[in-house]
């Protein structure tokens, strides 16, 4: 071990080992994180089932509305050096639609809230997150309940009758759905990971395009924080939206969708840091704000 990874806190270490292991078992979609709240069935049967995805209450509506003016002012304190390439991409599509971005960071939704709000879409970005992040506490706790979120859940009557019809008005109102592909939060992780193929899925189904994206992240010399990265800079890649084809089976549409995407993801990947995308895995290489980047 090297001694940028001995100024990580142990359990940021063991974070990061998790990838390594994950990474080297080839799964992808594993979960890394050490601290996810990790529901039982009795408590998704009592709490997502009944999911209120619409904010049909006067009180789901405040709160709503609150968890909104907190997330933007997250978003303003973390993104004062953010950027953005290819905004033009997501002006260019006028009605609903799906964004898929890298899944990194609990704030990774962020840039996307800047581009969304570019957009003037602002109020219309919903996030699509695991069941069990409506089980957090504290303040993110109350903004994966609140802020426009909607639960996916291995529950198939739920996703029938609840989820499905949420989105289907959203980016039939024009709005944008946010979904991570990639399933699992890891932290920090520069590469782009293989995707699952819900956000083709529906944006097949509802005939919308996906508007893929892509964030860049460089480490910046200057003090470590509370994890014990250095600071990253990120950088929005947003690239030309992919229309479905209704000429295609549901299958081959999605198929065709999820190849594109990460056909440019990756060769964002490339571009930015210079680099073949491979499957293997160097902590100092893959995980950034670890060691600064070189000039």
């Amino acid at each position: 071990m090297t001694a940028n990874l001995h100024e990580l806190p142990e359990t940021t270490a063991r974070v990061v080992d998790n990838i390594r292991l994950a990474v080297l078992e080839g799964d992808s979609f594993r979960k890394v994180s050490l601290s996810d709240p990790a529901p039982t069935a009795e408590d998704i049967k009592r709490v997502i089932l009944p999911f209120d995805n619409e904010r049909r209450s006067p009180m789901a509506k405040m709160k709503a509305a609150l968890a909104r003016a907190l997330a933007e002012k997250l978003t303003d304190e973390v993104n004062r050096d953010t950027s953005i390439i290819g905004i033009e991409n997501a002006l260019s599509v006028s009605g609903g639609a799906i964004i898929t971005a890298n899944h990194y960071a609990p704030t990774d939704s962020t840039p996307i809230r800047i581009m969304s709000a570019i957009c003037n879409r602002r109020k219309k970005l919903h996030i699509v997150v695991q069941e069990s992040n409506i089980f957090m506490t504290g303040l993110f706790g109350f903004l994966m309940k609140n802020c426009n979120t909607h639960p996916v859940s291995g529950n198939l009557k739920y996703m029938a009758k609840s989820l499905k019809p949420s989105l289907e008005k959203i980016v039939s109102d024009g709005g944008f759905v946010l979904i991570y592909p990639e399933q699992e939060m890891w932290l920090n992780y520069k590469k782009p990971r293989a995707m699952r193929d819900g956000a083709f899925h529906y944006a097949s189904v509802f005939g919308v395009p996906i508007i893929p994206t892509f964030t860049e992240m460089r480490t910046l010399p200057g003090k470590r924080g509370e994890e014990g990265f250095l600071p990253v800079k990120h950088i929005l890649h947003v690239f030309p939206p992919i229309y479905p084809d209704s000429t295609l089976s549901p299958a081959e549409d999605r198929a065709r969708m999820a190849r594109l995407d990460f056909e440019y993801k990756k060769a964002a990947y490339e571009q930015a840091y210079g680099i073949p995308l491979t499957q293997d895995f160097d902590p100092l290489r893959d995980i950034a704000g670890i060691s600064p980047d070189e000039e």
